[in-house]
This record gives structure tokens, C-alpha cells and sequence, in this order.
């Protein structure tokens, strides 16, 4: 690749510039439209664009580069920036194509809309109401997922039963540890707001019921407050309506959450219109519709599929968001069948009509990967990019959120994801095993004895608080007396190691995986070299590290006494786990509601409202996308699903 000029994300040119862009679209209008919604929780102003526009136009200006990689014109400007104004946006232009030396431009603004500021949150009693009904639900969606992210495949040999003793096992592990953690969640919440009602404590302990309530609040409002609930699709209705009358404007409308739920039912029952609807850790399957949102219909799917002006819909979830807890589909299909095509290609059927499904490698864990979508270059934003910049045809039977061509960065990515639930795995072992040496030499050192004041031996007996250590006993897991002590050391040690290299030290080197091009001081990317290293090196940083803190060091503090053989092998084994499976690709959607068939009509007594019948238009019935761009609001027919009429709200309406 030739040498390029220097560009950045700031307003200037860069060096080599001819000048600024030229405005493109028509009539100053952007070109493309990228609307973020938050999910649940309070959010500040302009916080959710500038989590999710910072990283995307890095992004786009990386794929810019590799667009037209020799243009001596910058690759992204940005030219108007209001993070926190009213609304808040930024408007970007990206170099698209240089053809015979002329620069064609895209314009690309990115706004938000925020619901947070439009209601009184729930009051805690209500939340915890909300939460225990819920609780089981959620409880046994995880378990499914890990089930399927455990599956063990179609072909049954001696691989195939090696997987399915793994799914065995430690789908009944999880499904143990995790109803006493859910239920120890549930009883320490409901303690603590009962504390919270006694004077003089209370009052501490009524911050964290109000953060409790915060936090978890939203979900119980959209379901339980209809009023409270249409602000919310209010505020998502009057961000997307500002381009109603622009068709030539595409608009993507990212949604995370509990935004996506509200997302889906302004768009499916046709209050708003949008050329794309990427969902990210769908709450719409787990919340549904809120109550008096225009018509009837309580299948998403199924109301997507009916609407002549639906939207491109791609489904984005984490292989551990419990929110999602895997793909959509009808209620009458269920996610199996859909499950089943994502991790078994060679079934038969589709899995039935749903959105495009796809499932990325986001942390390796139930709640954490709930809230890092916007942290994941490889298989959310740059795809994303690629999605505004370079789309896809609009009659292509394929994926729309594509990952770049010979992208060298997926399977290294997915093996560091996997590796960090390795990690945990190899932290709480070592340190299980390791915990009695590792109290004994700690109770040997003279700043350990100082630090907790021990006393002098002979001089009576120690401080409760610290006579675990200062008596100097030996600690055995073969002794239940000992366990207690046992636990607690082995939860520090364990949360120390956790802490440190699933912390600062992955995220230093995924960092460095993720990038599409080297760092440089004075810019986003280095135009004018090649391309990072090779990803693989970060992976094997990473799995050394890990090997040298969490298997050698305990290895030479516990030696000989404990059966490190078995250890070593273990870890091959689990290591060798992060370079499996790692093949996983997107599903394509699914247009065709196959069950559906034209019904005739019937006959209608005289004077009798006639029976509104729940068939799908012929585009659907066809397999055809209707055109997804309505020319304004008064295009918008009914949803044929629902029944509704176009529900379209307006300012001042």
C-alpha cells in the first residue's frame, strides 16, 4: 500500500489538504443519520453519544484509509461538535472515494435519545417487586445460554462426548451456584430495604436502596407506568421524526438495552421509521412492549415482519448477555430453532423468521457482557462502520453487519475473549490450592504480624481480629474447622489475580489487538505505516502472563505439597478450550413467517364490524424487503398486525 497522507479526527485538514470537503446531501442534509439510545439507569446528557461516537469514528476513519488509501485529503473531519447541547450531535464528513482526484465525501451526524430525565424513577419496594417476579425468568434464559454456548454438536464420537460431559457438568455447576447467588441477592436486597426504614442507619443505607432503585428502576416503569412509558418512546419519536421528510437520509438507530425494547415498538408499530435498527443487548424479548402503546400486538417479531416500512433489523448479543439471552423470534417459534441454525449450520429449516442474529465475543461473563458492546471493535463497531460507509445492497439476501474482508483480528479477539473466563477459572484454583501455604508463609513475615499487631508469644492471647494469622496455625482443606479462613483467602487471593489481569493487563493488549492501524503521538492512527502486528503476539503476551501470576508463582510458593501434575495438565486443557469454537457466524434474517397463509375472507352478517384478519402483506408473504424508506410521516400505514393506524405522536399534537 502506497504512503498516505496525514489525517485525524480533529477539524484540521492534515497535512497535504487542499482544502476542506465539500457539504454533501442535499440541502445541507446529512447523508447518514446515527441515532444512539441508552439503556436502563440514569443517563447524563451527551453521555451516550460520546461513549459510542468517539470510538465509531475512529472506526470509520480507519476504514476510510483502507477505502482510498493513497487520497492526499483527510479521512474524516469533524465539523460541528455539541456533546452536551440540545440535542446533543457531532457531524462528521468521511472520505468515501477519490475517483479521477475528486474527494466524495459522506456526511455523517450522530445524535442521541435520551429518556432518563423524563420520569420520577421507582420507589424501591416496587423495583424489588419488579426484580422477584423477574428473577426466575432471567435465571433460567442464562441457563439456556450457557447451555448453548456449551453445545456440543451434531456428530456423536468420543469428541462429542468429551463436550457434552463439559455441557453436563458445568451447566449444572452454574445452574447450582447460581440460584444460591440469586438467592442471596434477593435476601441481602430485601434486608437491606427493610434497614433502610430504621432511623440513624438508615440513612446511609438509603443510598444504596436509591442507587438500587436507580438502576433497576426503568425496566419496572416501562412495564408498570404507561404514561411514563410514552415519555420514553416520546423522546425516541421526536429524535428520529427530525428526517422524516429526507428520504434520501439513511438512518441507523443503535439501541442498547432497555432502548431497544423502546426502540422496537415505536418502529414495529410504525410511530417512527429508520433504514436500520441495530439492537445491542436487546431488552425487547425480556420486557416486551409497555402497556397503551398503540395497538394490540405483543410479538416484535412478528409485528417487524408485518410492517410494510419495517426497518433493517440486526440483533446483536454477547455469548453471556443474560439481558438478550440469545436470539428473537416469534413467540409461537421460540429461540430454539434459532439457536439451534447459529450453532448447528447443517440442521434443517431456517430457525424460523426473525431479525439478523449475531452473536460476538464481548467479556465472557453473564452481566459484563451486557455493558461493553460499545468496547468491542472487531465484531460491533467496525462492522458498524462498514454498515454506514460502505452498505450492503439493498435487495442482498446476506449479513448486513459484515466484518471487513480478511479481517486477521477475529479469531485472536475471540480466543483473548475466552481466555478471560480460563483466567478466572485458573485464579480461584491456584489460589484455592495455594491458600494454605500462602497463609502459612504469610503468617512467617514480620510486616504481616505488625500490620494486624500481634502479640508477643507467651503474652496472653492474640486480638479475635487477628488471631488467625498471629497463633500461627496450619491451615488444612482436609479439616472443615479450617475452611472459613480457607475461603476468605482464597477469595482475596483470587479477586487480586482476577483484578489484575482480566483488568489493566487484558485491557492494555486487546486495546493494541482491536486497533486497525499502529498508534501514533499526534494522531488517532499512523497513516503512513502498515498495519499493527501481528494480533497473535498480544494473545501469547496475554496467555504468559497469566501462566507466569496465576500458575507459576503459586506453583513455587506451594511446592512440593500440593499435586501440581493435575494442575498443569488442567491448565493445557483449559487453554487449549480458548482456541475452540471460535468459527461462530452471524445468521441472516428471516423474512418468510412460513405458517402464515392467505386466509379467505368470511362471510360478514349485515350490519356486523368486519373481523380484522392477522395476515401478512404480500411483500412479506413473498419473502420480498419492502422499500424501507417512507418519503415522510403520512406514508406510514397501519401495522396490519396490531391493527393500529398510524400512531404517529408529534410536539404539540
Amino acid at each position: 500500500m502506497g504512503k498516505r497522507a496525514s489525517s485525524g479526527l480533529g477539524g484540521a485538514d492534515g497535512s497535504g489538504s487542499t482544502g476542506r470537503p465539500e457539504p454533501a446531501g442535499p440541502q445541507g442534509q446529512p447523508d447518514h443519520v446515527v441515532v444512539f439510545v441508552h439503556g436502563m439507569g440514569r443517563a447524563l446528557k451527551g453521555g451516550t453519544l460520546q461513549e459510542w461516537a468517539q470510538p465509531l469514528m475512529l472506526s470509520l476513519h480507519d476504514l476510510s484509509l483502507d477505502l482510498v488509501p493513497d487520497s492526499t485529503r483527510p479521512h474524516l473531519v469533524i465539523t460541528k461538535a455539541n456533546a452536551v447541547g440540545d440535542p446533543p450531535e457531532v457531524l462528521a464528513k468521511v472520505l468515501r472515494s477519490a475517483a479521477d482526484g475528486t474527494p466524495e465525501y459522506l456526511t455523517v451526524l450522530m445524535t442521541e435519545a435520551s429518556w432518563g430525565r423524563d420520569f420520577e424513577p421507582a420507589s424501591a419496594a416496587s423495583t424489588y417487586s419488579w426484580a422477584l417476579r423477574t428473577a426466575l425468568r432471567v435465571y433460567l434464559r442464562s441457563l439456556q445460554l450457557i447451555k448453548w454456548n456449551l453445545y456440543p454438536g451434531r456428530q456423536k464420537n468420543i469428541r462429542w462426548f468429551g463436550a457434552w460431559l463439559r455441557q453436563l457438568v458445568l451447566t449444572s455447576l452454574a445452574a447450582f451456584a447460581g440460584f444460591f447467588i440469586l438467592l442471596a441477592v434477593l435476601v441481602a436486597l430485601l434486608l437491606i430495604i427493610g434497614l433502610a426504614w430504621i432511623p440513624g442507619p438508615g440513612r446511609w443505607i438509603g443510598k444504596l436502596v436509591s442507587l438500587f432503585a436507580d438502576f433497576l428502576g426503568d425496566p419496572q416503569v416501562w412495564k408498570r407506568k404507561p404514561l411514563q412509558a410514552a415519555a420514553m418512546r416520546q423522546r425516541v419519536v421526536d429524535t428520529l421524526q427530525r428526517w422524516d421528510h429526507c428520504p434520501e437520509t439513511q438512518v441507523t438507530v443503535v439501541a442498547h438495552s432497555q432502548g431497544a425494547a423502546i426502540t422496537g415498538q415505536v418502529l414495529f408499530q410504525n410511530q417512527a421509521r429508520a433504514t436500520n435498527f441495530v439492537s445491542v443487548g436487546s431488552g425487547l424479548d425480556l420486557l416486551g412492549y409497555a402497556q397503551w402503546g398503540g395497538g394490540a400486538g405483543e410479538d416484535p417479531v412478528t409485528d417487524w415482519l408485518a410492517n410494510p416500512q419495517r426497518p433493517r433489523w440486526i440483533n446483536v448479543w454477547g455469548k453471556f448477555d443474560f439481558v438478550p439471552a440469545g436470539p428473537i423470534s416469534t413467540h409461537a417459534h421460540g429461540p430454539r430453532p434459532v439457536f439451534g441454525k447459529i450453532y448447528a449450520r447443517d440442521s434443517e429449516g431456517d430457525g424460523g423468521p426473525g431479525p439478523e442474529e449475531h452473536p460476538v465475543y464481548n467479556r465472557s461473563a453473564l452481566i459484563y457482557d451486557h455493558i461493553v458492546y460499545s468496547k468491542n471493535r472487531v465484531e460491533v463497531l467496525d462492522p458498524l462502520a462498514r454498515l454506514i460507509l460502505d452498505p450492503p445492497p439493498p435487495d442482498s439476501g446476506g449479513l448486513a453487519l459484515r466484518m471487513l474482508d480478511g479481517d486477521r483480528r477475529l479469531r485472536p479477539h475471540r480466543v483473548m475473549v475466552k481466555s478471560l473466563g480460563v483466567t478466572r477459572l485458573l485464579a480461584v484454583l491456584t489460589s484455592g490450592l495455594s491458600a494454605p501455604a500462602a497463609l502459612a508463609w504469610l503468617g512467617s513475615q514480620d510486616w504481616a504480624r505488625n500490620l494486624v499487631r500481634c502479640g508477643r508469644t507467651g503474652e496472653g492471647p492474640d486480638p479475635w481480629w487477628s488471631a488467625w494469622l498471629c497463633s500461627g496455625p496450619t491451615y488444612h482443606w482436609a479439616h472443615w474447622q479450617d475452611w472459613g479462613v480457607l475461603v476468605a483467602a482464597t477469595a482475596v487471593f483470587a479477586g487480586l489475580l482476577v483484578a489484575l489481569l482480566n483488568g489493566p493487563v487484558w485491557g492494555v493488549l486487546h486495546d493494541r489487538l482491536q486497533r486497525m492501524r499502529r498508534p501514533s503521538f499526534t494522531q488517532s492512527s499512523d497513516p503512513t505505516r502498515n498495519p499493527p502486528a501481528n494480533p497473535w503476539w498480544y494473545v501469547a503476551w496475554y496467555l504468559l502472563i497469566v501462566t507466569a501470576v496465576a500458575v507459576a508463582v503459586p506453583f513455587l510458593l506451594a511446592w512440593p505439597d500440593l499435586p501440581w501434575v493435575v494442575v498443569v495438565v488442567l491448565v493445557v486443557a483449559l487453554w487449549a478450550l480458548c482456541f475452540t469454537r471460535t468459527g461462530i457466524t452471524g445468521l441472516p434474517a428471516r423474512t418468510v413467517l412460513q405458517e402464515a397463509q392467505p386466509v379467505a375472507p368470511k362471510p360478514v352478517a349485515p350490519g356486523a364490524p368486519a373481523a380484522v384478519e392477522r395476515n401478512l402483506p404480500p411483500a412479506v408473504e413473498r419473502g420480498g424487503q419492502p422499500d424501507p424508506h417512507p418519503t415522510a410521516s403520512e406514508s406510514l400505514p397501519a401495522n396490519t398486525v396490531t391493527g393500529a393506524a398510524d400512531q404517529r405522536s408529534r410536539s404539540g399534537s
